[in-house]
């Protein structure tokens, strides 16, 4: 999947920095549980051990996929797909 084909219509767009680890990784997982298939979410992070820990629980939910992007210094956008 080609995450640039779909930037423009994302269900959500989370601004989580600043906020302490683990919080946007809870925000972000709980976001994610209000989607339905075939949207999602895209957050920007600070943190990017948080940002790795977001990913992760989205993936292993069997729920969904997510992909961590590094954009900048200390900016991290984790985008998830709700698959089911």
């Amino acid at each position: 999947m080609r995450w640039y084909a779909i930037k423009d219509k994302a269900s959500k767009i989370l601004d989580l920095r600043g906020l302490d680890c683990p919080e946007p990784a809870m925000l972000l997982y709980r976001e994610f549980g209000k989607l339905s298939a075939g949207e999602w979410v895209e957050a920007e992070m600070d943190i990017k051990e948080c940002a790795m820990t977001a990913a992760e629980l989205i993936n292993r939910s069997g729920f969904g996929v997510a992909t961590l992007e590094e954009v900048g210094d200390r900016k991290y956008i984790v985008r998830a797909l709700r698959l089911r």
